[in-house]
């Protein structure tokens, strides 16, 4: 049986108040996509007070000055605005949504409602209205925001913090050493690029098919494993009939249920994620892996619903 992927852990440290955590979010993201590592997004509202709250004002000057520069440079827009938020209620969203699988997500989407939108972080109005397109329970979410039923999660963060000798947001943390700020983003990529076992190789690929292509495949009757990669709520709604379901965001975990020789047929709900998964399963030495064109809103053929069966091809977790 295959064995697990390796997959050694990257911390981000980071605060929804603090500018250089929003624009350096998406390298971080990268970094993921680029080497076989686990990021752990860790928010901490009691980093909140930083350089831009200063009470000095020359430091409070050189912050904005300096973060706008940032964000040009990254071709960020940044809508500046040093008002203190409490950022709890967006935290405890933050570790609503990973549970759920959709922590990444959430998480982009707070951090453009406090540097895009410049929305209030400690109303709960606006940040419902804000997260209102990850479909996530609107009572539940309101519930999570405004109890302190995720303060357990809060107080991990910080006590990792402590120990991992953070000192300040955006914070990475790596074999024990800590990278702090975004200009020491290319230090840690290139300690990650020094272990070969951790390269992910991009110039492994993946094929395309449509939905016609894929249809009349499954008519004649051809071996292919249709792997969705959607989460078990919209998988449940409707899938390709046969396919099994393993979100995204944990195929790394489970590529010891996959055959490398099987063949593989990707299917997203029609974004990046099949992408990203294809590039990451050929680098991990999958041969026959495609990846569905226009992913589920381009089938047009017959519909299953509800989870009965949804990883019954899959390998049995060990």
């Amino acid at each position: 049986m295959d064995t697990p992927a390796r997959k050694e852990k990257v911390r981000f440290y980071f605060s929804f108040n603090d500018p250089y955590s929003f624009l350096m979010a998406p390298a971080v993201k990268q970094l993921g996509h680029d080497f076989k590592i686990d990021i752990e997004w860790l928010p901490l509202p009691g980093y909140d007070a930083a350089g831009m709250f200063a009470p000095d004002d020359a430091v409070r000057r050189y912050v904005r000055t300096d973060a706008l520069r940032f964000a040009r440079k990254a071709g960020r827009q940044l809508l500046f605005d040093d008002t203190p938020m409490d950022s709890r209620m967006a935290v405890r969203a933050t570790f609503f949504a990973q549970e759920q699988m959709l922590g990444v997500k959430c998480l982009n989407l707070l951090f453009a409602l406090r540097w895009v939108s410049k929305k209030n972080l400690a109303s709960v109005d606006d940040l419902v209205d804000g997260l209102k397109f990850l479909e996530m329970n609107e009572d539940a979410l309101r519930e999570a925001m405004t109890t302190d039923r995720y303060e357990p999660a809060i107080d991990r963060a910080e006590r990792l913090a402590r120990e991992e000798g953070v000192v300040g947001v955006p914070f990475l943390t790596f074999r024990g050493e800590g990278y702090l700020g975004p200009d020491r983003l290319q230090y840690l990529a290139d300690t990650l690029t020094a272990d070969p076992s951790l390269v992910v190789h991009h110039d492994a690929g993946y094929a395309v098919i449509k939905a016609d292509e894929l249809a009349a495949a499954l008519e004649r009757n051809e071996p292919m494993l249709l792997l969705d990669l959607r989460i078990p709520k919209d998988f449940g709604e409707g899938h390709i009939p046969g396919s099994n379901c393993l979100a995204a965001k944990v195929v790394y975990r489970n590529l010891h249920r996959l055959d490398r020789e099987w063949r593989i047929t990707l299917v997203d709900g029609g974004g990046v994620e099949a992408s990203e998964t294809g590039f990451y399963m050929a680098g991990e030495g999958f041969a026959h892996v495609a990846v569905l064109s226009g992913g589920w809103p381009a089938w047009k053929g017959d519909v299953a619903t509800g989870l009965a069966g949804w990883q019954d091809k899959l390998k049995p977790l060990t």
